[in-house]
């Protein structure tokens, strides 16, 4: 689940860089989630058992809510002040930052096997994107914004983890809460009108709401719940690769030895880090066997 996830996300950069050409990106983000609950409120009706009223009424939803929101914000404004490359980098830090939040907030067991997998991620990263990366590029607030992303993504995968969040119906109110918290933004600080968008950028916020939101969201915070937050962060860079691939094969964007490289570091750091056994970050003894480290205490 957290892999068909992450290859449905993996589509969203092009499909904001197509939207973002028609529309602003604060009008461009409340859209997508805007069009994300018109989905799931008929659904939430109809559906005695998809009860996302209940779980809106938890305080935790509306902080996940909110965190994953900012996110998004800081994601589509910062694409719109940087670089391709500089945007691939730095809103896909979230799995090197992650296996730190989860060691502090969820006191999760983070075994040789998954440290290696993130420093070997993390590197394919830096590789993928090096051949178009800009040191003194000038899009400082972007760049900022962008790594604001990576942080609060993290934090959104942590915090999930500890809530325990990972039904239908909380991932369903999570996206509503998201809307809810954009309507704001998008009525202040947003200056295209939604019937401006035209015919391309429509198509692209129907994919970026219903497969890479109401779908994709589910799925991952269901697969969230089965493996750790560590494991769950790594096969996010899922999401790069097929970046990575669609450019070559869509674009003609030619291959570079360094985007190799990186392609197959970011390969073997998903396959090492999702090797074995599942395992969760209660599950001590199955982690020592993982890794050889012996476990921590709780």
């Amino acid at each position: 689940m957290t892999t068909v996830a992450s290859l449905l996300w993996g589509t969203t950069f092009i499909a904001t860089g197509l939207a973002l050409q028609s529309t602003d990106p604060y009008t461009l983000v409340f859209l997508r989630f805007a069009v994300g609950s018109a989905v799931i409120l008929p659904l939430s009706i109809l559906s005695k058992s998809v009860n996302i009223w209940a779980e809106m009424r938890k305080g935790a939803s509306w902080v996940l809510g909110g965190v994953y929101s900012l996110g998004f914000l800081f994601q589509y404004v910062g694409q719109a002040n940087a670089s391709a490359a500089e945007a691939s980098l730095l809103a896909n830090l979230a799995p090197t930052l992650v296996p730190l939040l989860a060691i502090a907030v969820l006191k999760e067991v983070v075994g040789t096997r998954q440290k290696f997998s993130t420093v070997l991620g993390f590197f394919g990263l830096l590789l993928v994107v090096s051949p178009n990366l800009e040191i003194a590029s000038g899009h400082l607030v972007g760049d900022v914004l962008l790594f604001g992303t990576s942080v609060c993504y993290a934090a959104f995968i942590v915090l999930s983890k500890k809530e325990g969040v990972g039904s239908l119906a909380s991932a369903f109110a999570i996206i509503v809460i998201i809307a809810i918290f954009l309507t704001p933004v998008s009525l202040v600080l947003g200056n295209h009108r939604p019937q401006d968008v035209g015919t391309t950028g429509w198509a692209a916020i129907l994919w970026l709401g219903i497969p890479c939101s109401v779908l994709a969201i589910a799925l991952y915070l269901k697969g969230l719940s089965s493996i750790t937050a560590s494991q769950s962060a790594t096969l996010l860079l899922i999401q790069l690769l097929e970046g990575f691939t669609v450019s070559a094969l869509v674009f003609g964007a030619p291959y570079l030895i360094p985007e190799v490289a990186g392609a197959v570091s970011i390969s073997t750091a998903v396959v090492l880090s999702t090797a074995g056994k599942r395992i969760t970050s209660t599950d001590a003894s199955e982690i020592e066997e993982e890794s050889g480290d012996p476990p921590r205490a709780r």
